[in-house]
């Protein structure tokens, strides 16, 4: 057999190892990420802090935030510790912690979203490989070489099967943790928005 013949299946493995290692590698970014969501996120509790708002207890609401590890509370801290009735004061310093914790949950995410993006690709040029390296076995031995034609064909498509395997779960969790942070981040601006309604006169 043909040395290119012999590359072209060592290809087609090797571009299926690295999907497998990049199914792993995106399998514990999503755990990871849940774990970091639950303890960074936590439930909002929205008609909670609205009530403590709305009665301008200020000592109970930063008492509330500090006992409450949530996205809005993070936001309510940041504005109360702006020490300003000045909206643009307080909408700065709410706008640097959403920045900072974006970057801390944003972390890992755009692999996913590289990874749903081409890993199928990537399985594409496995199979690409599996089949030059079947068309090349076929053409060197002709007529005997069926059974290693067909075996190589299935193997060919084994790599876009698993390149699949690897983009539609990346595709799914980033899709879920941007919109879950993306929540977050709507629930606290409109938390922000309300307690500067009371701040500021």
């Amino acid at each position: 057999m043909a040395n290119w013949i012999q590359l072209m299946g060592v290809g087609a493995r090797i571009v299926m190892f690295i999907l497998i290692l990049l199914s792993i590698w995106s399998v514990a970014i999503m755990i990871d990420r849940r774990q970091v969501f639950k303890r960074e996120l936590g439930p909002s509790r929205m008609d909670e802090i609205k009530k403590i708002i709305g009665s301008r207890n200020w000592d109970l609401l930063r008492s509330w935030a500090e006992s409450n590890p949530c996205f809005a509370a993070g936001a309510i801290l940041s504005a109360m510790g702006a020490e300003s009735k000045d909206e643009s004061v307080i909408d700065r310093a709410v706008q640097s912690y959403f920045t900072e914790q974006k970057l801390k949950l944003e972390k890992g995410l755009n692999l996913l979203a590289t990874l749903a993006a081409n890993a199928a690709f990537i399985g594409l040029l496995g199979t690409v490989m599996g089949i030059i390296q079947s068309f090349g076995i076929l053409s060197s031995q002709q007529g005997s070489a069926m059974n290693a034609v067909m075996f190589g064909l299935a193997e060919a498509l084994v790599a876009t099967a698993i390149g699949i395997f690897v983009a539609v779960p990346a595709a799914i969790g980033y899709n879920l943790f941007s919109q879950r942070l993306r929540n977050a981040q709507l629930e606290a601006s409109a938390i922000r928005d309300l307690y500067v309604s009371k701040v500021v006169k």
